[in-house]
């Protein structure tokens, strides 16, 4: 519905999150990158194989999009409260002590910790 309450939420959410992983990954593509992942990826895309595209940049996209949106997390461009399953509340904001995205992204990160698919390693 426009002009409801929770369109400030979905413009904030587009603009900081979707709108800047695409800034970034399409940065990635360029034939001149000399960033580890755009060469990652500029290889990827020369082989012409779908399913190695798909294994290397999918995966990227996805943790580009996950990290912006801890970043402006991060940031307090997004204030964002949590409720487990326990009920506990939690002010990602606060609690998160600026740092979602460094736990997320980093050495020993959320996503080595628990995900169940591929994790691009560029920094090993």
């Amino acid at each position: 519905m426009q002009g409801s309450k929770t369109d400030v939420f979905a413009e904030a959410l587009v603009r900081l999150v979707r709108d800047c992983a695409i800034r970034n990954c399409r940065a990635r593509l360029k034939p001149d990158t000399r960033s580890p992942i755009g060469k990652c990826w500029v290889s990827a895309v020369s082989g012409n194989n779908l399913e190695q595209i798909g294994d290397v940049i999918v995966p990227d996209c996805i943790d580009e999009a996950i990290f912006c949106l801890l970043n402006a997390i991060d940031e307090g461009s997004l204030k964002l409260m949590f409720t487990g399953p326990d009920d506990q509340k939690v002010d990602l904001s606060v609690d998160g002590l600026g740092e979602l995205a460094g736990w997320y992204m980093g050495g020993e990160s959320w996503r080595e910790r628990f995900s169940q698919e591929r994790i691009n390693d560029y920094l090993s």
